[in-house]
């Protein structure tokens, strides 16, 4: 046979070839612009339902811990194995039945966990992760602690002398200037004064008004009412220096107390102390 007849039949072959691969691989592509399905992998079964993944408790004055119980259910026919619990941090404990904790089809329990609120205010957040034959799961406990009265009213304290003017904005206000609104005189001054002067729990930079060591008069109240003491906690009450108070009020409650306290305080009586040696009279011998 010719040499290029032979040539000629391999090139047609050749082409053959090439013809039936596109075909082929046209005929498995899908049209332009829809999906190609691609088989995604089945999601692992859970094995264990929990009652919750997160629980939240809000606590009384005083308490010292939070107490939540996780119940969980093995809904598989198979036994699952929880091998331990980790917690957050240091001050949540996470407690099992036993370690590891064999839970049989069907069977149910609880997982306990503690959080210690010593030391902590406001709103907190803890995790439990539990590790078992199952995905690892973590389960969140929320604590809403109540504030405690000698915590916040440090913490006002220390507000106070950082900015003395702080009594009259934000949550303060609602003590401090709220009260005030439309009184005068007397009514007043238990509302502006007294809340904090006159307070059994007072403050040991906040003196009682009615056992000052010094005279005072009606510019003296109305003085320390206007323009209060820098670097110390008594506000100034003038409208025009930050304050809650008109002139009017702030002159009510200067006339009440010019009226009701001592201008010039008694003295304090000085006490006398007895030598302790014996004094012998004079002609007589020891």
């Amino acid at each position: 046979m010719p040499r290029n007849h032979n040539s000629a039949i391999g090139a047609f072959c050749a082409i053959l070839i090439l013809s039936v691969l596109t075909v082929s691989v046209w005929a498995d592509t899908p049209p332009h612009g829809q999906p190609v399905a691609i088989s995604a992998t089945p999601a692992k079964p859970e094995l264990l339902v929990w009652d919750s993944l997160q629980k939240e408790l809000s606590t009384t004055n005083g308490q010292a811990s939070a107490d939540f119980s996780f119940a969980v259910t093995n809904v598989s026919e198979s036994l699952v194995v929880i091998d331990r619990v980790m917690t957050s941090c240091g001050c949540t404990v996470a407690k099992l039945p036993s370690e590891p904790w064999l839970l049989p089809p069907h069977s149910d329990g609880k997982v306990g966990v503690t959080v210690n609120l010593a030391g902590k205010s406001g709103t907190i957040f803890k995790t439990v992760t539990v590790v078992s034959t199952n995905a690892p799961k973590t389960l969140t406990v929320k604590v809403n602690i109540a504030e405690n009265p000698e915590m916040a009213r440090s913490r006002n304290q220390q507000m106070a002398l950082a900015d003395r003017q702080a009594v009259f904005r934000n949550d303060c206000a609602s003590c401090h200037v709220e009260p005030t609104k439309g009184k005068e005189g007397k009514e007043l001054y238990a509302a502006a004064c007294g809340i904090c002067h006159d307070s059994e729990n007072r403050a040991t930079a906040v003196p009682s008004l009615h056992a000052l060591n010094h005279s005072t008069d009606y510019n003296y109240w109305k003085a320390w009412m206007t323009t209060g003491k820098a670097g110390s906690m008594m506000p100034a009450f003038a409208v025009n220096q930050g304050g809650p108070l008109s002139d009017a009020q702030i002159d009510s409650v200067a006339k009440y107390l010019t009226e009701t306290i001592p201008a010039n305080p008694p003295a304090t009586p000085v006490k006398l102390t007895t030598p302790s040696h014996n004094i012998i009279p004079s002609g007589q011998k020891n």
